[in-house]
């Protein structure tokens, strides 16, 4: 039996105040602290049911120890025998026992590591690699208990961005060269004294600050050290007043000069605030560092995420020797804590059976292949429209008419390869030569320049525009997209100048892959002998998500989406998006979008759906009896509403689609490995062991992993009153890995997931750089509605 006590102590300086209290009242005891409020021990401590003290704590930002008063009560106890009941009498899910058993176990790394979530950090070693743009990547690992068909430790490798220990001023230089255009010179010291910084830079310097604490001192006044946390900036030091305690009023320069004795040596730049922001105290940025290991939820810009994804990705094996020298680093069976709670942990990898799905042939217009390790050659499109009418248009002021002509010879050979007729454009535009943008336009401006062309093209029945896209301004791309497809209703390709850059013809075959999807034709499909029997009714395969905004970003609503099939082969989908408050996991009009897909589906096919197959992505363990419970029945009632009666209802089959998890596969033999990243084969699956010991789970890798190590995709059937046998649905989910539009190779999860991702986040491309009124988000969907005739004429226009 367990002893659960509950602490009242202040927030800061958690762990080193229950030590003290450790050290003075039981010694020779070892309980567990989550790093909040609930304390651990096994079996009774010895002071009865509550203690209070108060106990004196080094403050190591201050210099100086601090006193904080702390009681631990009793709260209850915890049966830990409900762990084993649970495999042996199939009692309810223990939540409090486990919650105890992952305690425990992240007390080794509590004490010595940062923690962030369920992962623990270290500072960079040796090599230090910048992210870019004032993050640092540290390197650490994740850990979390889970009752598979036994009690399992998930123990990972893990990455995160910490702010650079650098002075402020280095950090305006980072935001300065991120928007300095690629002519001008890298800014330094001395344009920074001269110029100051504003603009772009300037705003993502005040986003990069606010809530990071600084070291301030004076160049040789130690005395003068302390740590603040910044709030925002304010007017230069030459401009910015306060007033004295005497009453008279001074500029910050004049106080450090005359009072500190420090003549400063930027003075046009923006001060800092910091502390309380009740309270006016304002510091100049060339006397601030950025404490080193403060913990950052911010989103990465692509900058920083590119760098991670590099830094990150290594193969399987070199990622498994870091996996066993992180549980070596924590010392799980060498901790006090763990031992008093009679714990051990194995310290080698579970060995669990796996199989290897056959991959499925491809059917292509006049043959089939087979996809060889995920992959394969594209043949000539199942089916596929005339491109007759089109537009080159580029955005870009490093490109010129010959660059737009060879591209558009490159797209039609290609065509030709992929049996798909595509004409010469009937027209080119170079934006910059017509319009005269001018060197640095905003993605406000260049919509504007563009909606006439658009509307013109409209008019002319062009079927597509091919926009060639810089890398700035940063909302370029969505602006182009807002004004084809909520302004105008104009079918759109847009290619980033990089990308352009460096045009060839297997490039313009993935350009086409995307294409010949937007214009309705069909690129391949799964060979009719491989195709699961439960398709061979009319069956709608459907992908739903919601993509919440980054924690920081708290005037951004959620995005919930929603992709369907509407063709017999599986091909073909739409989606429907809709607006929702931040953080609701609930899709909260999911009744409303499966009428208009039910809709969809029998305009194209003339018949209703036998079946729906419903592949839900974004939820968390936590939240599947709420999504099951809410969402389900809104498909029920969606089906009901569609007959006077009430009688017509399809079949449901509901899974959960989960890529944020930890587990990851490795092969035990050579002859398994799979390419240079020696990753486990596409079509590796798992459905023992490690699953859920009673309801249907696997895990997939439908993929070959480009880089690193590859993750599997974790599926739960939360509901199938289809009665579809689990390798049906196995096989089923690994075939539709097969059917993504937009590459010749098995993707890592299924297409209509896959999908609902993309419509998701071309809604959020919607709100890119915009207010959004939060209390009418009715209003705000109206405002974004895409034209019909991009919708009902173009429906696979967001892939």
């Amino acid at each position: 039996m367990i002893v659960h006590s509950s602490l009242t102590l202040p927030k800061k300086l958690f762990r080193p105040a229950i030590r003290e209290m450790q050290r003075k009242y039981f010694p020779n005891r070892h309980p567990a602290f989550d790093g909040r409020k609930n304390l651990y021990s096994s079996g009774e401590l010895p002071f009865g049911t509550q203690i209070r003290d108060t106990v004196s704590v080094s403050d190591p930002e201050r210099n100086q120890p601090k006193e904080f008063d702390v009681t631990i009560k009793f709260a209850n106890h915890v049966d830990m025998s409900l762990v084993s009941q649970y495999f042996s009498q199939r009692i309810d899910f223990p939540q409090e026992a486990c919650q105890v058993l992952d305690i425990v176990l992240r007390n080794p790394a509590a004490m010595s590591f940062t923690p962030v979530g369920r992962s623990f950090f270290t500072p960079p070693r040796n090599q230090i690699i910048s992210l870019g743009n004032g993050l640092e990547l540290w390197y650490g690992f994740y850990q979390s208990s889970n009752l598979g068909w036994r009690p399992f430790l998930n123990v990972d490798v893990a990455h995160k961005g910490f702010p650079e220990p650098k002075p402020l001023l280095d950090v305006m230089l980072d935001m300065m060269k991120k928007h300095k255009s690629f002519r001008d010179p890298d800014p330094d010291y001395n344009m920074l004294r001269n110029a100051g910084i504003s603009g772009l830079a300037l705003e993502d310097f005040k986003k990069f600050i606010r809530g990071l604490k600084v070291d301030y001192m004076i160049p040789n006044q130690p005395n003068t050290r302390k740590v603040y946390k910044m709030n925002d900036i304010r007017a230069s030091a030459i401009q910015h007043r306060f007033q004295l305690d005497d009453g008279r009023h001074i500029t910050v320069g004049e106080y450090f000069e005359r009072i500190k004795n420090y003549r400063l040596q930027f003075p046009k730049l923006p001060c800092i605030h910091v502390g309380s922001t009740s309270r006016d105290i304002c510091l100049p940025p060339e006397l601030c560092t950025v404490v080193r290991g403060q913990v950052v939820n911010k989103k990465l810009d692509e900058t920083q995420t590119a760098a991670m994804v590099k830094a990150a990705a290594r193969p399987a094996d070199e990622r498994k020797r870091r996996i066993l020298q992180h549980m070596m680093e924590a010392g799980f069976n060498r901790d006090p804590c763990v031992n008093e709670f009679g714990i051990s942990v194995n310290d080698k990898f579970e060995k669990i059976k796996a199989r290897v799905l056959e991959a499925p042939n491809l059917e292509y217009r006049e043959r089939k292949v087979k996809a060889s390790q995920g992959v394969w050659r594209a043949a000539q499109f199942v089916s596929s429209n005339q491109l007759n009418t089109w537009v080159v248009m580029s955005l870009a002021q490093r490109t010129n008419q010959n660059d737009l002509v060879n591209f558009a010879k490159t797209m039609s050979s290609q065509g030709r390869n992929l049996g798909m007729s595509i004409s010469e454009p009937c027209k080119y535009v170079l934006l910059h030569e017509e319009a005269r943008l001018g060197r640095f336009p905003t993605g406000q401006v260049i919509k504007q320049s563009i909606l006439p062309y658009f509307k013109e093209f409209k008019e002319n029945g062009v079927q597509l525009v091919v926009v060639v896209i810089p890398d700035r301004p940063p909302d370029c791309y969505s602006r182009v997209k807002l004004a084809a497809e909520v302004d105008v209703g104009l079918l759109t390709q847009c290619i980033k100048e990089r990308t352009f850059g460096r045009m060839n013809p297997a490039t313009a075959g993935n350009i086409l892959l995307k294409v010949n999807a937007k214009l309705n034709g069909v690129n391949h499909t799964i060979d009719r002998s491989f195709c699961p029997h439960l398709m061979d009714s009319p069956t709608m395969l459907v992908g739903a998500d919601v993509t919440h905004p980054s924690p920081d970003q708290t005037t951004i609503p959620s995005v919930a989406a929603v992709a369907a099939s509407h063709d017999r082969r599986a091909f073909q989908y739409n989606m429907i998006w809709k607006l929702q408050p931040p953080r609701m996991e609930i899709i909260e009009k999911l009744q409303e979008i499966m009428v208009d897909q039910l809709k969809f589906f029998y305009r194209f096919t003339k018949q209703k759906p036998n079946k729906i197959i419903f592949y839900r992505d974004g939820v968390s363990d936590g939240h599947f009896s709420q999504v099951l419970d809410s969402e389900l029945s809104a498909i029920r009632a969606a089906c009901r509403s569609l007959q006077a009666d009430g009688s017509y209802k399809p079949s449901v089959t509901f899974l959960v689609v989960q890529k944020r998890h930890h587990t990851r596969f490795f092969p035990t033999r050579k002859e398994d490995e799979d390419g240079r990243n020696k990753n486990v084969p596409p079509g590796t699956i798992v459905d023992t062991v490690i699953t859920h010991p009673r309801e249907m789970d696997f895990y997939l890798v439908s993929h070959a992993s480009l880089q690193g190590t590859s993750r599997p995709t974790k599926y739960h059937k939360l509901w199938d009153d289809s009665e579809i046998s689990e390798d049906d649905l196995e096989e089923l989910t690994y075939y539709l890995c097969h059917l993504f539009s937009r590459c010749t190779r098995s993707v890592s999860y299924p297409a209509p997931t896959y999908y609902a991702h993309l419509a998701a986040a071309r809604g959020r491309v919607y709100l890119e750089g915009q207010q959004v009124n939060l209390t009418n988000l009715e209003q705000e969907m109206r405002i974004r509605t895409i034209k019909d005739s991009i919708k009902l004429q173009s429906p696979m226009f967001f892939v």
